[in-house]
């Protein structure tokens, strides 16, 4: 993937190999709720990249920071 757009204020995400650019602030809002974690994905539904935002291990049903708890 390629970004020709300009990268100016923007703050370097670097996650499992993959590097994105973002928002410093919605940075510092998204990593309230935990890490933040990009992936290049193939399943089902085709392949692409995934942003994941906190706990990956939120199926349990926890409260903790990152399944949707404050």
């Amino acid at each position: 993937m390629t970004l020709y757009e300009s990268t100016d204020g923007l703050e370097r995400l670097n996650s499992n190999g993959v590097s994105a650019y973002i928002d410093p602030r919605l940075k510092e809002h998204l990593s309230k709720f935990g890490n933040i974690r990009i992936d290049y994905v193939i399943n089902d539904h085709g392949e692409g990249y995934a942003v994941t935002v906190g706990d990956l291990n939120c199926a349990d049903g926890c409260h903790e920071k990152g399944c949707g708890g404050h």
